[in-house]
C-alpha cells in the first residue's frame, strides 16, 4: 500500500478464494477483542471512535459477504515503546494480549516511535490485526476495513480503486477480493487448524494461479501459492514460488521462513536452519521462526538448542501451546520426563486439544510405565489426529504391554507408514518381532532404525540380543560392544555382551561383563540369571540367590524358573524344582526343556500319568527326548496299571 498501505507478515498469512454469493446466506458473527494502547486511551472519547470505526466495517462487510464484527470485550493493551515498527508492535500484541473465547484481536495503537507510511498490520493465520491512529478518521476507518479483509485472506494488489490497491488504497471490494472473502467466510480461526480445509485447497489454487498469469508482479500471489503447495507437500514448488516472490521485493524476510519450512520438511535441515536465521537476522521477534528453528535443530539432534529456541519462542508468545509441547518433546528426548510432563500440561492448559501435546504427554506416562494414563492421553489424542505417528506409536506400546502383539505391530506400521524416518517406530518393530521369534523381521526393523538413527545405542543392544538368539554369536558380541562404545554406561548391552561371552565359554569375561551389567543397573534381571549360572558352574551356593533376585525384579521370567528347578534338582529337592519347572511351563508353554525336565521330576515322585503328559509335550514342541527314559516311564507306568 506504500505511503497509505499496511504491511503483511506474508509468511503468516494465507488467503484461498472461490464465488459464494453472499445473498441469501446467513451471516456469521465474527468476535472480536478490542486491545487499546496506553497511548491511544489518552485521546478524548477513544471508546466511541474505535466502536464507531468497528460498526462501520461490519455494515460494510455484512452488506457485501455476510460476515459481521460484534466487540466482546475492550482491554488495556501496555504496548512497548521500544518497538519501531507495525511487525515489532504486531508480536507484542501477540505476546500480551490473549484471543482466549474471542475469533480475533484488533489492536490499536498511537505509538510516536513507529515509521510512519506503514498504517495497519495484520496476520491471517492468527487472527490478529494492528491499527495505527490517524488524525483523518476516514483514513483509519480505510485502514481497518483493509486489515479486516486481510483477516479474511485477502492480499495487496496492483488494482486502481481496489480497497487492497498497494499504491493507492481505493474503497471498493474488487472482484478477485471479494472472491477471497466469499471463500473465507467459514473458516477457522482456531491458530493450530489450517483456515480452510482441504477440500477447497484446488479451488484457491486455481484462482491465484488465474492471477499468477496475468503477471500484475504480486510478490503475494506467489506466497500464497506457495503456502497452498505446502498444505500439499510439494516442498519444491514451495521454494520456487518463494524464489519468484522474492525477484518482486527481496525485503520479505517471512518468505524466508516459509522457504525454511520447505527444506526442512524435505529434509535439507541445513538449508532450512539457514533460512530461518536470515529472518531472525532482521526480524528477531517473530516468535513462530524461533519454533521452526527449534524443529531443525531437534531434526538434527541438537536437543539443547532446540529446547533454546523453543524457549524463546515462548519468551515472545506466551500464548505459544505448540511451543510448549515441542519443548517438552525436547526433555522427554533426553529422558527429563518431568519437565516434559510440566510442558505438555502448559501447552494443553492454553489449547486442551493439542495432540501433539496429548501425544507427548502419553510418551512420558509409558515410560513412566504408568499404562492406563498413557492409554487414555493417547487415545484422546488419536481422535484429534489420527494422522499423528507418535500416537501410534504409543498405541503399539501399550499394546505391547499387554502382550497383544499383533494390534502392537499395527500401530507401529502405521506409525512408519506416517513417517517413514520414525527411528523409534522402526526399533519398536524390531523389539515385537524379537518377542516373537521372527528374529530376520527383527533383525531388519533394528537395522533400518540404526541407519536412521547411527548413534541408536538401545537398537544395537538389541540387535545384539537378536543376533545371540540366531546363534550369531560373533555378531552379538561385536553389536553389544558398539553398543558400549556409544554409551558405556548402558546396562543392558553389558549384560548381552555377558551372554554372547557365555556363549563362547569365555567364562571369565562374562562374569566381568555380568558384574558389571549389576553395577551400573542392580534392577535388571538378566544379569542376576546369568551370575547364577556362572555360581552354580563354580559350585557356589550364592547361585541360588542370585536366580530369586532375577524373580523378584521379573517374575514372568521363565528361564530364571527353569534354572531355579535345575537347582533344586540338584539338590534333590524336587517339590521345590517341580514348582518352578511347571512355573516355567505355565509362563512359556512353548518351552521344551521345561516340559521334559518337569517330566523328570514327576518320574521321581512317582506322578507317572503327569510324567507322561509333558514327555509328550516336550516332544511335540520338537525336543528329542531321552528313549531310555521314555522306555523306563513307559514300563512304570505298565506295572502301576
Amino acid at each position: 500500500m506504500g505511503k497509505k498501505s499496511s504491511i503483511c507478515l506474508f509468511f503468516i498469512l494465507l488467503c484461498s478464494l472461490v464465488v459464494i454469493p453472499s445473498f441469501g446466506q446467513a451471516v456469521r458473527t465474527v468476535d472480536l477483542k478490542i486491545a487499546v494502547d496506553e497511548e491511544f486511551r489518552s485521546q478524548r472519547q477513544w471508546q466511541f471512535i474505535i466502536k464507531r470505526l468497528v460498526a462501520h466495517s461490519s455494515e460494510e462487510f455484512e452488506k457485501n459477504f455476510g460476515i459481521r464484527f460484534r466487540i466482546k470485550k475492550i482491554e488495556s493493551w501496555f504496548s512497548d515503546n521500544s518497538q519501531n515498527s507495525m511487525p515489532e508492535l504486531l508480536s507484542d500484541l501477540q505476546k500480551k494480549i490473549s484471543k482466549a473465547d474471542c475469533d480475533a484481536v484488533v489492536g490499536f495503537t498511537s505509538q510516536y516511535l513507529v515509521r510512519h507510511g506503514h498504517f495497519g498490520i495484520a496476520s491471517y493465520l492468527h487472527g490478529y490485526i494492528v491499527v495505527r491512529r490517524i488524525k483523518v478518521e476516514n483514513l483509519m476507518e480505510s485502514t481497518l476495513r483493509h486489515e479486516l479483509c486481510h483477516l479474511f485472506g485477502a492480499i495487496d494488489i496492483n488494482q486502481e480503486g481496489s480497497i487492497m490497491d498497494l499504491k493507492n488504497p481505493g474503497s471498493e471490494f474488487d472482484s478477485f477480493t471479494s472472491q477471497v472473502i466469499h471463500l473465507n467466510k467459514t473458516r477457522s480461526f482456531d491458530p493450530y487448524v489450517f483456515p480452510l480445509p482441504e477440500d477447497k485447497l484446488d479451488e484457491a489454487f486455481s484462482i491465484y494461479s488465474e492471477r499468477k498469469k496475468q503477471q500484475k508482479q504480486e510478490p503475494d500471489v506467489h506466497v500464497f501459492l506457495a503456502l497452498i503447495y505446502s498444505e500439499r507437500g510439494d516442498h519444491d514448488s514451495v521454494i520456487q514460488e518463494c524464489l519468484q516472490a522474492l525477484e518482486m521485493n527481496s525485503d520479505i524476510p517471512e518468505v524466508f521462513n516459509l522457504m525454511g519450512i520447505a527444506y526442512r520438511k524435505s529434509g535439507r535441515i541445513d538449508q532450512a536452519i539457514e533460512q530461518y536465521q536470515k529472518v531472525l537476522q532482521v526480524r528477531p521477534e517473530i516468535a513462530e521462526v524461533h519454533y521452526n528453528l527449534g524443529i531443525a535443530y531437534l531434526n538434527k539432534g541438537l536437543i539443547d538448542e532446540a529446547r533454546e529456541s523453543y524457549r524463546r519462542a515462548i519468551e515472545l508468545n506466551p500464548h505459544y501451546a505448540k511451543a510448549y509441547a515441542n519443548l517438552g518433546y525436547a526433555y522427554l528426548e533426553q529422558d527429563k520426563v518431568t519437565e516434559a510432563v510440566v510442558e505438555c500440561r502448559k501447552a494443553l492448559d492454553l489449547y486442551p486439544r493439542l495432540a501433539e501435546a496429548l501425544s507427548t504427554l502419553g510418551a512420558a506416562h509409558l515410560l513412566r510405565e504408568e499404562y492406563e494414563e498413557a492409554e487414555a492421553v493417547s487415545r484422546q489424542a488419536v481422535e484429534i489426529n489420527p494422522e499423528l505417528p507418535g500416537v501410534h506409536n504409543n498405541l503399539g506400546s501399550i499394546y505391547m504391554h499387554k502382550r497383544m502383539f499383533d494390534l502392537a505391530i499395527r500401530e507401529y506400521l502405521r506409525a512408519v507408514e506416517l513417517k517413514p524416518g520414525y527411528w523409534e517406530a522402526h526399533y519398536n518393530l524390531g523389539r515385537v518381532y524379537l518377542i516373537q521369534g521372527k528374529h530376520d523381521q527383527a533383525v531388519h526393523r533394528f537395522e533400518e532404525a540404526i541407519r536412521l538413527k547411527p548413534d541408536y545405542h538401545q537398537a544395537y543392544s538389541n540387535l545384539a540380543s537378536t543376533y545371540l538368539m540366531k546363534g550369531m554369536v560373533e555378531e552379538a558380541v561385536k553389536k553389544s560392544q558398539e553398543a558400549i562404545r556409544l554409551k558405556p554406561d548402558y546396562a543392558q548391552a553389558h549384560s548381552i555382551l555377558s551372554y554372547a561371552y557365555h556363549k563362547k565359554d569365555m567364562i571369565r569375561e562374562a562374569k566381568a561383563a555380568c558384574l558389571k551389567a549389576i553395577g551400573l543397573n542392580p534392577d535388571l534381571p538378566e544379569p542376576h540369571n546369568l551370575l547364577g549360572i556362572l555360581l552354580e558352574r563354580e559350585e557356589r551356593e550364592e547361585a541360588r540367590e542370585e536366580y530369586l533376585k532375577a524373580l523378584r525384579l521379573k517374575p514372568d521370567y521363565f528361564e530364571a524358573h527353569f534354572n531355579l528347578g535345575n537347582y533344586y534338582f540338584k539338590k534333590n529337592l524336587l517339590p521345590e524344582s517341580e514348582k518352578h519347572y511347571q512355573k516355567a511351563t505355565e509362563i512359556n508353554p512353548e518351552f521344551a526343556k521345561a516340559h521334559n525336565n518337569l517330566a523328570v521330576v514327576y518320574f521321581y515322585l512317582e506322578k507317572y500319568d503327569l510324567a507322561l503328559e509333558h514327555l509328550k509335550e516336550a516332544e511335540s514342541l520338537g525336543l528329542k527326548v531321552s528313549p531310555e527314559f521314555k522306555k523306563e516311564l513307559a514300563e512304570r507306568l505298565g506295572r502301576k496299571k
